[in-house]
């Protein structure tokens, strides 16, 4: 998608010559063309390039899906078909450029319009190629399809490996209000969902200042981690009724199920994300934008790529925020030894920070980031392979607030890949176009396979690595 914007600013740039220098850009061409020689070299010179980009683009499997490479299309048309006039069409080329010097303020207003919109339009859309409606739930020729969830957003596994717990998320603003969702079980035998029992508990990790009155929840991101004593912590960012990070003790008797441990309240000026705790009971969490951020605000900052948020890290008395870790929208986060990893939903990358010398240690681009999963020596992260406004334009009765009653559940292009934790550089990047899923958020491997959930979908995928 960096090309987009590549696109973005070359049309920007051609916009603002056309308006300020189109004149001057009409006499150098004529005087170019009125010498035959001169006229002849540069027809070579930008007859060639785009008759090799064209001859590029063309061997693409499916160029035509893609906003940049239909873009690179036209760009490799237009200089072959300049390169053929200026060689072959000269007297004609010499009267055209006469023509349009007479016409210079209406072509020069009428081509920095276009060149805007043109601008607007790869900064925007990325994909647009067919979508399929995926609402009956049929396996795919990658995918294997299980619809018995709510928007499984996060996903990690029991410690004996034969479940997933499974965060059934329930809104972020500005998307929506938050409401209530469930943690749930997803047994890995039977492929079905399981209720995930909780139970109260005094409040042993958490804030004293911290209260609960029922077991109401809006999980979001989730982390289990051993505690320094034995014990299986789960912590859980949550946003209903109150914003706030949940513990429980993960137990096992018959079955599996949770005790509340306490809470931490989440100070206004934070909205949170993900997290991943310690061993001690701190923790490490994504502050992604303000509270009351706008529609408008967010498409702002999705467009244009600056800061919105930072880690924070709780130390079990207070927040700490970690200046060095600003991006845009942090969003998923990991830790490995003295490293930590959080991935910039708005701002398209994943960063390495060392904890030791408070900086960046390795970053890698990648779009629409969500959680990550640390997997041995791997890192495992999905990608939304297109822009915002490709869901409305491609997908009838998809609002920012869900699939509305009656409408279409439609794929839409994502990518899995798996980095190394050392220097965040690619191992494998599977792509899925015509698929049965979309809005990945996560992506866990579990044997041969690798699972794939959503925070706006009824399923859980898998496909074989």
């Amino acid at each position: 998608m960096a090309l987009n914007y590549f696109f973005t600013v070359i049309f920007l740039t051609l916009g603002l010559l056309a308006l300020f220098f189109s004149k001057a850009m009409f006499t150098f061409f004529l005087k170019i063309a009125n010498d035959e020689e001169l006229s002849r070299r540069v027809g070579l010179a930008v007859g060639i390039p785009g008759l090799a980009l064209l001859i590029f683009i063309l061997n693409i499997d499916n160029w035509h899906y893609r906003v940049w490479s239909i873009i690179s299309f036209l760009f490799g048309f237009g200089f072959f078909l300049r390169g053929l006039f200026f060689i072959f069409f000269r007297k004609f080329l010499i009267n055209t450029l006469e023509k349009m010097l007479d016409m210079t303020k209406v072509i020069s207003v009428f081509a920095f319009c276009f060149t805007i919109c043109l601008s607007v339009l790869t900064v925007s859309r990325n994909y647009v190629g067919p979508i399929d409606d995926i609402s009956d739930c049929s396996n795919g020729s990658k995918l294997e399809v299980y619809c018995v969830l709510s928007n499984p957003e996060d996903i990690l596994k029991t410690p004996d490996e034969e479940y997933f717990i499974v965060s059934e998320f329930a809104g972020v603003k500005p998307y929506e209000e938050p409401k209530q969702g469930s943690l749930a079980l997803f047994n890995l035998n039977t492929k079905k969902r399981e209720e995930l029992g909780i139970r109260f508990g005094s409040n042993v990790w958490g804030d004293p200042k911290c209260e609960r009155k029922d077991l109401r929840f809006g999980p979001h991101g989730i982390d289990l981690n051993k505690r320094y004593d034995g014990s299986h912590q789960l912590a859980v960012v949550n946003h209903y009724p109150e914003e706030s990070v949940e513990f429980f003790e993960l137990v096992f008797e018959e079955n599996w199920f949770l005790v509340w441990r306490g809470c931490v309240s989440v100070p206004e000026e934070y909205y949170i994300n993900d997290v991943t705790v310690e061993s001690s009971g701190s923790f490490f969490t994504t502050h992604m934008y303000p509270r009351d951020i706008s529609m408008n605000e967010w498409l702002s900052a999705a467009t244009f790529k600056y800061p919105t948020g930072v880690v924070l890290f709780w130390n079990k008395f207070k927040f700490e925020e970690l200046s060095f870790t600003n991006g845009g929208q942090p969003n998923g986060i990991a830790k490995k030894d003295n490293i930590l990893y959080v991935a910039n939903n708005l701002s398209d990358t994943v960063k390495a920070y060392d904890l030791i010398k408070k900086e960046e240690a390795f970053s890698f681009n990648i779009n629409s980031p969500d959680n990550l999963v640390i997997d041995n020596n791997s890192i495992w992260i999905t990608s939304l392979d297109h822009e915002t406004l490709d869901v409305i334009a491609k997908c009838p009765g998809y609002t920012f607030k869900g699939i509305e009653e009656d409408h279409m559940i439609c794929s839409l292009p994502f990518k899995v890949i798996e980095l190394r934790t050392k220097d965040l550089t690619p191992i494998n990047i599977y792509s899925f176009n015509k698929n049965k899923s979309a809005f990945p958020t996560v992506a866990l491997p579990d044997g041969d396979s690798v699972w794939v959930g959503s925070f706006s979908l009824d399923r859980l995928v898998s496909f074989k690595n």
